[in-house]
This record gives structure tokens, C-alpha cells and sequence, in this order.
């Protein structure tokens, strides 16, 4: 983090949690922030900055450099661009209600309003504001009708409603528009597991991802599943795998790896990611099953 440590500063403070590191780099920011400010730092070398943190994974300080440019010129026009970005940080960041602000925020003349509504229904859908995801997918489709990720994401939002028909519906406009859309072949997988044809949808995402010039983790992630569900366990550790990484958060990547494990026979690493999901919040009359399967 920041500029390199000696040795021995390292040494100092390598027993710090990861969030206190980032409290002390964000104290020793603003100093530094205060400092460059009275030596007129302008909002051009502001907004670089932040874009060097992004680039170096610093993004606690992107955002303090975000808020910096905007501070020193309230209206300039570009600050719209500037929200869109910090709200895209905060989500990273999990500070989903700053984000909202900060969405919501960004709309007012910002030159790409839609990429706005995509960003803030994803946030909203994140946030379970399910009936304010929909809005912003409805004023989409609006000025962009064939806009297909609109209507897969509106789709499945159908789906978290029980309204197959409806969700069923957005899948097949968007397949109108564009057969061979990514968002339309999204589509098709997942009725494919709705109607537990897991070998056909398992088809699908192994084409997204192969064809994927980077690794896709929702892809994967939707893989593991169809491999779990028709007992291919090796391939779906594989994949889990290959996501892990980024996965420490998500209680459904640690329910599909218990059922793995438990594939595996690895009763005591199965009960532990069952817990674990269950602590992050999976459901937990589903988790609940699993773990006395493991526990017989």
C-alpha cells in the first residue's frame, strides 16, 4: 500500500488487521491530501491521481482523490463522470448506501445516463430494493428498447418476484433482438436449470466462458453449479477453485463447495462450509438440510 516500506517498518506493522492498515493509509492520506492541497494540486491531477490508485487496487484512496477534484471545482461538468466512478468504488467497497447517493447523484447531466441505471439497479438489486431495480430496468427499456442485458436483468428480477411468465417473456425479447447476445444465452441457461436440464445449461456456460477473454466469475460460479448437480465434483472444485479468491464473502459459493466436499466424502470440510454459508446468510432451512446429511 502507498509508497514501499523498508524492512523494517514492514516488520512493524505486518500483525495490523487489514482494515487498520486501511484506517492508517487513509489517516496518512489526508495528510498528505492537506499538504498537496495547499500547494494548489488542481482537480485534472486530482482526478489522475485517483485513476493511479484504481490501478495500483488502492481504491479507499481513489476515492479520497475523487472527492478531492470534485470538492476543489463543485460544478464542473465532469463531476457527474467523476460520481458515476466513486459510486462504482463505494459498491466495490461495500458501502452500498454511499454508492446509491453517489448513483443517484451522477444522474443529473451525465452524458451516459443509462450506464448509470444499469449500475444503480445492480446496486439496488444487491441491496434487495428489488421494486427499485425494476424502475430503473423499466427506464432503460424505455429509451433503448433493444437493450438486452435490460431484459435479462429485468428478467430475473421476474424471477425473484415467482413470475416465470413474465421473466420468460423478457428472455424471449431479448432473443428477438439478438440470438447470439450474451445476455441472451444467460437467458437460455438459466430457464435450462429452472427446468433441471443442468447438462444443457452446463453446454452454455462452458461456450460463455471459453469464448470469455477473461475470467468471468459469475460464469464459473453458474458452471460449479450444473457440475454439482449432476455429480461432477472434480470439475465443479475445479472451477470453485478457480474463483476462490474472490468468492470469501459470497454464502452461496460456500454452499455449492460443501456439497462438493460432501461429494467428495469430506464430511468435517463439507459441515464447515455449510456453517459458513449459513453465517453469511444462505437460507437456512436449505443449509440446515445439508448439514445433517453431512452430520449422518
Amino acid at each position: 500500500m502507498g509508497a514501499k516500506l523498508r524492512k523494517k517498518s514492514y516488520f512493524c506493522i505486518r500483525n495490523y488487521s487489514l482494515q487498520n492498515m486501511k484506517t492508517i493509509f487513509i489517516s496518512i492520506l489526508f495528510a498528505i491530501s492537506h499538504l498537496a492541497f495547499s500547494q494548489t494540486i488542481t482537480y485534472t491531477q486530482w482526478v489522475d491521481r485517483a485513476a493511479n490508485f484504481i490501478e495500483n487496487n488502492q481504491l479507499d484512496s481513489a476515492t479520497v482523490a475523487l472527492r478531492r477534484a470534485m470538492s476543489l471545482e463543485p460544478a464542473n461538468a465532469h463531476n457527474s463522470v467523476l460520481l458515476l466512478n466513486l459510486g462504482i468504488l463505494q459498491r466495490h467497497l461495500g458501502l452500498y448506501d454511499d454508492a446509491y447517493i453517489s448513483f443517484t447523484a451522477s444522474m443529473s447531466g451525465n452524458p451516459d445516463s443509462e450506464l448509470v441505471l444499469h449500475n444503480r439497479a445492480s446496486l439496488l438489486s444487491d441491496m434487495g430494493r428489488f421494486d427499485e431495480a425494476m424502475e430503473d430496468y423499466d427506464a432503460i427499456l424505455g429509451f433503448d428498447p433493444q437493450n438486452t442485458e435490460a431484459y435479462y436483468r429485468r428478467g430475473v428480477l421476474f424471477l425473484e418476484r415467482n413470475e416465470r411468465e413474465r421473466a420468460e417473456a423478457d428472455f424471449k425479447a431479448a432473443e428477438r433482438i439478438n440470438p447470439n447476445d450474451f445476455y441472451t444465452k444467460l437467458s437460455k441457461a438459466l430457464i435450462l436449470k429452472l427446468d433441471d436440464e443442468w447438462e444443457a445449461a452446463e453446454a452454455i456456460y462452458t461456450q460463455l466462458i471459453d469464448s470469455s477473454p477473461t475470467i468471468d466469475v459469475n460464469l464459473f460460479l453458474n458452471r460449479a453449479e450444473c457440475f454439482v448437480n449432476t455429480e461432477q465434483f472434480f470439475k465443479a472444485a475445479a472451477d470453485l477453485r478457480t474463483i476462490e479468491s474472490s468468492q470469501r464473502g459470497n454464502a452461496y459459493f460456500y454452499f455449492l463447495r460443501g456439497r462438493v466436499r460432501l461429494g467428495q466424502h469430506e464430511k468435517i470440510a463439507a459441515l464447515n462450509d455449510f456453517r459458513r454459508s449459513r453465517e453469511l446468510g444462505y437460507y437456512a432451512e436449505i443449509v440446515d438440510e445439508w448439514i445433517r446429511r453431512a452430520e449422518r
